[in-house]
């Protein structure tokens, strides 16, 4: 197949997220595909970026969009219901540069990464190419009703409830493409509920599973771990909330245990927690090494939608995580048994202290879990059957 991503951020270095997924993603792809991707750029030193890109046979095109455009274009939607998230990425030199491609590139899947890409689809689109697919990854709309529901800020509660109620409408606009892929079930079944029509399908999140090989090594036993990138409101809300309510608890039985905050960009609020206890390593080039040394990983999250990578990283690893129940809401059925779930500041403590004084938990149940990672969620077998899925619905439309 012959196939066009569109996305908004280079998907390099894949540290995080989204960048992620689609890099993943694209470089299986290229098994058995000639696959090119357009995104936006906004500085020159990007460029480099590019470069990594074609190095694993992908073809890449940048647009470039500068943070003025950016902040000019959000400031316009404040009079319009566009999503603020969409607006910040408004270019029309990427319509013209997605048009142009669909026109002469004869594709036979063109696949739109998230929501924020939609804006550059048009229904006339679909007599130059043969399937056009959107992938939301999260029910966007779900996350930010549970955002909105923690937040204790009036004025920020009243800007997440507005961008709500945008996203909501412009969800709709999954209708109009042949499937639209997101990350669980969960997410799947709220899209439904509110009447999103789409052929909706399931794309997991994945697993480097070659990186993400545990071995035998030791860990400090009164290290605990959380990563993520903190500037993603769920993380900032995880980190603040584990430090203020569960960790004194932990530290109350513990008084050695310290806390590691691993992630790139932490904002300043959580660079003020440093202390002797609480360690903020900002970006690390190793994040493998970084679980490995921790005898447990949590993930307190109080909000959020998707499947956590954190998660299946620390499962992969072999080391214990303990989580709230959203966190673990788009976990496959089969992974659920390897975590361990608390939701009050009690709970939480106290089962990370068990693990904490009693870890001998390189048992069976760890190795089964690395196991089941392998099978399940492995990058090469995702794209596989994304692969299938493409092909069945290209076969479809013949």
């Amino acid at each position: 197949m012959k196939i066009l991503i569109i996305t908004t951020r280079i998907p390099y270095p894949p540290f995080r997220g989204d960048k992620l997924k689609i890099f993943n993603i694209a470089k299986n792809l290229t098994r058995n595909n000639d696959v090119k991707i357009i995104t936006f750029y906004r500085f020159q030193k990007q460029l480099r970026d590019l470069e990594h890109l074609r190095k694993h046979k992908i073809l890449v095109e940048g647009v470039r969009l500068t943070l003025f455009e950016s902040v000019l274009k959000l400031f316009l939607s404040v009079f319009s219901n566009l999503p603020f998230q969409v607006a910040w990425f408004r270019s029309h030199k990427m319509y013209s540069k997605v048009f142009n491609e669909v026109i002469a590139g004869h594709y036979d899947v063109i696949y739109f990464h998230l929501i924020r890409s939609a804006q550059f689809f048009n229904s006339s689109f679909k007599s130059y190419g043969r399937i056009f697919v959107i992938d939301f990854t999260d029910a966007v709309s779900l996350y930010l009703k549970r955002f909105g529901e923690t937040e204790k800020n009036i004025i920020k509660r009243f800007f997440i409830r507005v961008e709500q109620k945008r996203v909501e409408k412009y969800e709709k606009i999954a209708d109009e493409f042949d499937s639209l892929f997101i990350c669980s079930e969960i997410d799947k079944q709220f899209l439904q509920k509110r009447d999103i029509q789409a052929d909706i399908k399931i794309l997991n999140n994945g697993i480097d599973t070659k990186y993400f090989d545990g071995i035998d090594t030791d860990f400090e036993k009164n290290r605990i771990i959380f990563t993520g990138n903190m500037p993603y409101r769920a993380n900032y809300d995880a980190v603040l909330y584990f430090v203020k309510s569960i960790f004194p608890l932990i530290r109350a039985k513990i008084p050695d245990a310290k806390f590691y905050i691993v992630g790139q960009n932490p904002p300043r609020k959580i660079k003020k927690l440093a202390c002797h206890n609480i360690i903020v390593t900002g970006f690390v080039p190793d994040i493998k090494l970084e679980y490995l040394k921790s005898a447990v990983n949590v993930a307190p999250m109080r909000f959020g939608a998707g499947t956590l990578n954190k998660v299946l990283e620390s499962i992969s690893l072999g080391v214990p995580v303990v989580t709230t129940s959203i966190a673990v809401e788009g976990l496959p059925d089969e992974l659920n048994k390897f975590v361990f779930i608390a939701d009050s500041p009690d709970q939480f403590a106290d089962r990370v202290v068990e693990i904490m004084k009693y870890r001998n938990f390189k048992n069976e149940l760890l190795i089964e879990g690395k196991s089941v990672i392998r099978k399940l969620l492995s990058w090469e077998n995702i794209v596989t059957e994304f692969e299938l899925q493409l092909k069945n619905k290209l076969d479809g439309k013949n």
